[in-house]
Parts: C-alpha cells; structure tokens; sequence
C-alpha cells in the first residue's frame, strides 16, 4: 500500500516537473521574443533620438547661417539663442548673452517715423525688426524670436540713387545755364578790361576793375557748374591714396596755421585704384569745409581703416556740426548751410568718388563736429585705363 502511494506521489511529481518544464520552455521563448522586440524598441529609439539630433543640428546650421539676424529669448526677455549674424550686428557672442536680460545688451533701439535704427556701441545701422511669439501645443508662451534685418547699405543705395537722379536733372539744367550766360559774359569781360585799359590813371579805374573782378567771380562759378555738370572721366590707375591725402594736406598747411586748427593723422600704406587728381579735389573740398566750419580754431583728424574689402579714410573735425534735417542734402547741388558758396563743393566731390568707384558717407553732430567717410573699393588684380 505504501509503494503504491509513493508510486503516485512520485508519478504526480513526475508530471508536475514536465508541466513546469513546458512552462519554463514557453517562459523563456516569451523572454527571448520580448528582449528582441526590446532590442528593435531599443534601436529604434536611438535611431528616432540620432534622427532628432541630426534635425536640430541641421536646423540649427540654418538658422545659425541666416543673414538675418536671430535672437531667441524666453519668456522673461532672457537670451536663449542667437544666430551668428545677431553675434556680428551686436558685437557680442551667443555664450556672453546666453541668460542676460535682452535689455542689458549694449544696444539701443531708435524709432523715426517708418525708419528704425539700432545703435551698437556708437555705431548706427538701419534695420527692418520684428518679434513674434513662441507658442506650445497648449498655447502657452515659451518665448520670442527677434528677427532684425541690416538694410543700412540698401538704404544708402537708395539715398544714393535719388541724389544721382537729382544731379542729372540738375546737372543737364547747369549745363544749359552756363552756355546761356558764358557768351553774354565773354562779350562782358572783354569790354570790362577794354574799359579798365582806357579808364587807367583816372579815379574811375577802380571801378572798371571791380567789374572785372566780379565777372571773374561769375566765371568761377560758372566753371564749377560745368565742372559738375560734365561727367567725370578719371584716368584710373594703381595709386598710393596715403601719399595722395599727404600731399593734399600739405596744400593746405597754410591755411589750416592761419585758422588756429590742429592736423592729426593716422594714415598707413594703401594702394587702390583711382585718379590722384580728382582725388585731391575731394580731399580738399572736405578738408576746407572742416576748416571753415571752425572759425575759432580746433581740430582735423584724418584716419585711415579697412572695413570687409574697403578702404576707408575719415576726415573729422571738432566744428559747429550739420542740422539732421539737412544731413542728407549736403551732396545736392547748390544746398549749402553756408552764408556764403555755391554749394557744388560736397556734390562735385560726391560725383568724383563715384567717378572713382567709391562713394562718401556723412555723419555729424550739432555742436562736436562731423565726420565725412570717403569708402574705396579694393584694387583689381588687373587694371585697364
């Protein structure tokens, strides 16, 4: 009887093994097919995070190679990003902003009318600015992108196009007006020094002489308005402008002792292409207005620097400055903020540049003095004149 129930006991034991057997079995083809599926999840997961990755990387290449400026700040206006167009306009590396309050940059935004200008350590450019929020799912803010647009040089490109549209028309007008008054004037000039011959000797001499003297006045004038009227055809050759503004500003020494004004300069070796002559002319205009600008003596700076591929010589002066409103019309024909002159100095100077290739830029401030920037492109590998 006890074999018996041990034979039973070692029977049920002996099937309760197999079925733990068979559930072992199936336990580990479950376990094997859930590390598989954990392993793909897994795989699939990294790829889905590397894919991520290289989408962010990319995204941020693009925005990081915008010629627009990008700045991204959060809620509380702190900076959380900015591109690298945004690190050259405002001077400063997206790891020295990174947290700072937006406001605590070193840069001033000035609104006129439909024209905006951020200043960035003293130095102003034209931008188009907008800000648009940054939104979740749930509609909650996250941030804001400031996107700022430098249209400084297309803005110049326009004043310039409307000045050169002017000094056409009013050049083809100057030019009509000269030949209209030249001949009347010759016949002028001749009988005036026929007088002046016969008059010699007589109490009426000086008379016949300040006629004279005054039609070589008109003649003058009317030689600066042919001047500027006809196109400028200079003889570009490889010229060095340092020794250019040394000679002009010898030209002037004279003068520039009799006024009581002091001469700085800071100029370096600089080759360009240009015609040394006109140049001169403009070098000269610029440095009598500074001149003149300071009846109680001051001083004339003449700076030379580079900016990307353009030289750049500065002429500064100390004097009475030029009002805003008459900033921009200072290279028009016969504007002149001046009691006495025609006017054609700065636009004959203007036309010359441009003759030249370059162009001149004017800033100024009432009561400390102003600034005018004459820009020349760089030299070409091969000039032919």
């Amino acid at each position: 009887m006890n074999i018996e129930r041990l034979n039973e006991a070692f029977n049920t034991f002996t099937t309760a093994s197999k079925s733990l057997e068979t559930y072992y079995g199936a336990l580990q083809e479950r376990i094997s097919y859930l590390t598989t599926e954990l392993e793909t999840r897994n795989r699939q997961l990294r790829d889905a995070l590397a894919d991520a990755d290289q989408n962010r990387d990319y995204l941020t290449a693009v925005l990081y190679s915008l010629e627009e400026s990008i700045i991204v700040v959060d809620p509380e206006e702190r900076v959380t990003m900015m591109n690298r167009s945004a690190e050259e306009l405002l001077r400063t590396t997206q790891a020295e902003a990174k947290g700072k309050p937006f406001s605590s940059l070193d840069v001033s935004l000035i609104h006129d009318g439909a024209e905006t200008t951020i200043e960035v350590q003293k130095k102003h450019y034209t931008v188009i600015l907008s800000r648009s929020d940054v939104v979740d799912a749930k509609g909650l803010l996250r941030g804001r992108v400031v996107l700022i647009k430098d249209i400084t040089r297309l803005h110049e490109l326009e004043i310039q196009h409307e000045r050169n549209q002017r000094l056409i028309a009013m050049g083809e007008m100057a030019a009509r007006i000269v030949h209209e008054i030249r001949n009347p004037l010759c016949s002028i000039e001749l009988f005036s020094s026929m007088l002046a011959k016969d008059l010699t000797s007589t109490s009426h001499q000086e008379l016949a002489t300040g006629i004279s003297s005054g039609i070589s006045n008109l003649n003058t004038i009317l030689t600066n308005m042919l001047f500027f009227a006809r196109p400028h055809k200079p003889s570009l050759r490889k010229i060095r402008i340092d020794r250019v503004i040394e000679e002009s500003l010898q030209m002037l020494q004279p003068m520039l002792e009799s006024r009581k004004v002091r001469l700085t300069r800071a100029l370096e070796e600089c080759e360009l292409d240009g015609d040394a002559e006109l140049l001169k002319q403009v070098l000269l205009n610029i440095v009598i207005n500074g001149i003149q600008s300071m009846p109680d003596g001051g001083t004339i700076d003449v700076a030379m620097t580079r900016e990307n591929n353009s030289s750049i010589v500065n002429i500064s002066d100390t004097g009475s400055g030029i009002p805003r409103e008459s900033l921009e019309k200072i290279f028009d024909p016969f504007f002149t903020t001046k009691d006495t002159g025609t006017g054609l100095g700065l636009a004959i100077a203007s036309s010359i540049m441009q003759a030249n290739n370059g162009y001149i830029k004017a800033k100024s401030e009432q009561g400390k003095g102003s600034t005018f920037s004459l820009y020349f492109p760089a030299p070409s590998p091969v000039l032919v004149s």
